[in-house]
């Protein structure tokens, strides 16, 4: 007998334990599986499937991810501050002490004005990075520091699906909804040191370095578009090479046309792209500086490119940006 109360002590607390798994809310065990997911697929998965979910759902990653955008900068702020001391020269960390604070500052307010109305847009590409196109404005979701990113990462899935259900959005979208996301973009990622200064830089071998840390959110802003538009350059050139197109790489120029498209004049024999290349088109100095890592990428190989002063060449007509 006492055997057989035993047993049935077990089953019971077995099934008591079953029974407060199966309570929990979707999303608290959501949350709990995401801390498992490898944050470098995680957040685009997450991002791929919600790009065309209802507008809350968007308005939620949109509102996290800028919130701890904010928390990110913050912390580094402080920790420029506390790399200060100890070092005799300390006007670059002073000016990018500055720089990130403000950053932190912008982004705490934005996360503020946010609504569920609000227009937001959801991308991802190539890089590891979140895109937010939030008022028509290009918000690249990034850690201050790429050591860190993997974690920073992690919160922003771990905050989200405590909110949602998120079974079925952390899964590897289907080929239709991935074609939606912009999937030719490669997002830079952004590093610091006393030697280069701010540097903005892409995993394919990509580095622009800046002077100063003036201006870092217009900077951000114009080196990811910048990455983006070469990235989709680049994926036109190579499906117009492997359907036998030449490209004459000296020749490669960007033209702007009267609608608003730019046309990519590819050789001397009359063969074209029609592309949407602003950020390009306006700066050709940087163009032809870039053209050899280009030329590089669409046939597959690494072309380590370092682009010193980018501030000046990155700016825009009648722009500062050093």
């Amino acid at each position: 007998m006492q055997d057989k109360a035993g047993i049935l002590f077990v089953m019971y607390h077995r099934l008591l334990i079953l029974l407060l798994l199966l309570s929990l809310p979707p999303s608290t065990t959501m949350a709990r599986d995401a801390a498992h997911l490898t944050p470098a697929f995680g957040l685009n998965r997450l991002a791929a499937n919600i790009a065309d979910r209802p507008a809350p759902l968007r308005f939620d990653l949109a509102r996290i991810a800028i919130t701890e955008l904010a928390t990110a900068y913050a912390d580094e702020t402080e920790h420029a501050h506390q790399d200060m001391r100890g070092h005799t020269r300390q006007y670059k960390l002073s000016t990018w002490a500055t720089a990130v604070a403000a950053l932190a500052v912008k982004y705490a307010a934005l996360a503020k004005t946010l609504t569920p109305t609000t227009p937001i847009q959801i991308s991802t590409g190539l890089g590891r990075n979140l895109q937010l196109m939030i008022d028509g404005q290009l918000l690249v979701v990034s850690s201050p520091r790429m050591n860190e990113q993997t974690a920073f990462e992690q919160r922003i899935i771990t905050r989200f699906c405590a909110l949602n259900r998120c079974e079925g959005l952390l899964d590897e979208p289907d080929r239709t909804t991935a074609a939606k996301v912009s999937n030719e973009s490669a997002t830079p990622q952004w590093s610091f040191s006393q030697q280069t200064g701010p540097v903005c830089g892409t995993s394919d071998g990509l580095e622009f370095q800046f002077l100063n840390a003036d201006n870092l959110s217009r900077k951000r802003e114009t080196c990811a578009r910048v990455v983006t538009e070469l990235n989709t350059l680049a994926a036109a050139l190579t499906k117009d090479m492997a359907n036998g197109i030449r490209v004459h790489w000296n020749q490669l120029v960007i033209h702007p046309l009267p609608d608003g498209d730019e046309q990519v004049i590819l050789n001397g024999e009359g063969d074209y792209l029609r592309l949407t290349l602003p950020t390009l088109a306006a700066r050709p100095k940087l163009f032809a500086v870039v053209r050899p890592w280009l030329a590089a990428k669409v046939k597959g190989s690494r072309y380590p490119l370092v682009v010193l002063h980018a501030g000046q060449l990155l700016a825009a007509p009648g722009q500062r940006l050093e």
